[in-house]
């Protein structure tokens, strides 16, 4: 096969379409951008801190974020969360310092024992914790060091997958919180997906394209991959099925002035309760406790 643009050897298919590995990186990234564009995810002079995982997601979102942020006009660094899950975090960590190595962009380590306990001391819903986890350090390390946005490296059937999952649960007031961009409140950082229109095999072939390393394993306590597959299926039935929610999705507005929000009595941080669920975590999971 020919690359459609240049005509060169082609390298894979891209949206119905095949390319040489240059012009797949360019398309790429253009469509990243697009979307960033599309719903002013990212505005030009802001810092923006990554979520830096070692997985392919997350890599090819700081590698297409670090092209970007010199078209748009913003700065770009990198932060991975060591939540000591033995074996897996020790080779995320060595990925995620080539790959950041390799870009050129600074990286932050933050560990989790830091706080008392880690991901493998944790009995029961071990996602629960770990994502209550990341989401607290993330917020914290920005906001104390003048970061203007957290970018996150879900795409597209992320962001369907936990919208299915909670409309089955009747969580509906989780939905708003999978749009592209959910603008920072309070002590609360901005938080952008500047993968939102991409799928799984799309930064797939985008990191392999660039030469880039991954972690090629999975969390060893990963969810079941069911609500994915139902994504994947309906999209196999309905071609555009994806984009097409995203954006209808990417629409609906709320008014936060509904919700009621208080200050976490040891931490400080914002919560609904008394005391915020990362602190009641660290108390039922640190170790001079077991």
């Amino acid at each position: 096969m020919k690359c459609k643009r240049c005509g060169r050897n082609a390298f894979e298919k891209f949206r119905g379409t095949y390319y040489c590995r240059e012009c797949l990186i360019t398309k790429y990234e253009g469509a990243v951008e697009s979307a960033i564009r599309r719903y002013r995810m990212i505005r030009k002079g802001e810092r923006v801190l990554t979520a830096l995982s070692g997985g392919k997601d997350s890599v090819a979102m700081l590698s297409s974020l670090r092209v970007l942020s010199k078209r748009i006009g913003f700065d770009v660094d990198a932060m991975f969360i060591d939540l000591g899950i033995g074996r897996y975090s020790r080779h995320s960590l060595e990925v995620s310092k080539k790959v950041a190595e390799m870009l050129d962009v600074r990286l932050h380590v933050v560990r989790l024992e830091d706080y008392g306990f880690t991901i493998d001391d944790v009995r029961g819903k071990v996602c629960s914790v770990c994502g209550n986890a990341k989401r607290y350090i993330m917020n914290r390390f920005a906001r104390e060091n003048g970061y203007d946005a957290i970018a996150t490296g879900h795409c597209a059937e992320d962001i369907l997958a936990n919208l299915f999952k909670n409309m089955y649960s009747g969580n509906m007031e989780w939905s708003e919180k999978q749009r592209p961009r959910m603008e920072g409140f309070d002590r609360i950082v901005t938080r952008v997906r500047p993968l939102y229109e991409m799928s799984e095999r799309e930064n797939m072939v985008y990191v392999l394209a660039k030469g880039l390393p991954f972690l090629n394993e999975e969390c060893p306590n990963a969810p079941s991959t069911k609500w994915k597959e139902i994504v994947y299926e309906i999209e196999r039935k309905v071609p555009g099925f994806r984009v097409s929610v995203l954006r209808n999705l990417a629409r609906e507005r709320r008014n936060r002035g509904d919700e009621e929000f208080r200050y976490c009595r040891i931490c400080g941080e914002i919560t609904t309760s008394s005391v915020c669920q990362f602190c009641r975590n660290v108390k039922k999971y640190a170790r001079k406790n077991q």
